[in-house]
């Protein structure tokens, strides 16, 4: 089975709990935005590269993790909100997906789709539950919105 390291970014919005969310041209359900890291990449540019490229969001990355360590030549990166091992069904066949999925939070509720997916919106917290996707995408999002409120009462 094909193995790949992949991110991409759970956005929520500024204003209220709502989820920025593609539907996935080959895998046919929504998603948060997200893709293959390209060579001498990070996790964390592969992530704002792909939701850039999928949707044009204007965003920040949130760290979900109060430990800060800045030192000449080691700097702490920002905590992916979660790194998931996932089995993904594609019709050419399966794939490993080591999945860093970090936090963001919305600049503007602006987007645009692109090639990758037939659609692009937002989501409140309610409507979530009623979405087609995977079981642990609707839980990941779950987090994401609790992590995001922890992060604003800080």
């Amino acid at each position: 089975m094909k193995k790949c390291i992949v991110a991409g970014v759970l956005i929520i919005s500024e204003d209220g709990p709502e989820v920025l969310l593609v539907k996935h041209r080959k895998l046919g359900v929504w998603i948060y935005p997200g893709g293959h890291l390209e060579e001498n990449e990070t996790p964390l540019e592969c992530a704002v590269r792909e939701v850039v490229e999928e949707t044009g969001a204007s965003f920040e990355i949130v760290n979900t993790d109060e430990l800060v360590v800045i030192s000449q030549g080691a700097n702490s990166l920002p905590k992916p909100l979660i790194i998931m091992d996932e089995i993904v069904p594609y019709s050419t066949g399966a794939h490993r997906h080591f999945d860093m999925i970090y936090l963001g939070i919305a600049k503007s509720l602006e987007f645009r789709t692109n090639s990758e997916s037939t659609d692009c919106r937002w989501f409140d917290e309610r409507e979530v539950k009623d979405i087609e996707t995977f079981d642990n995408v609707k839980e990941i999002i779950g987090h994401g919105f609790e992590a995001m409120r922890r992060v604003r009462r800080r």
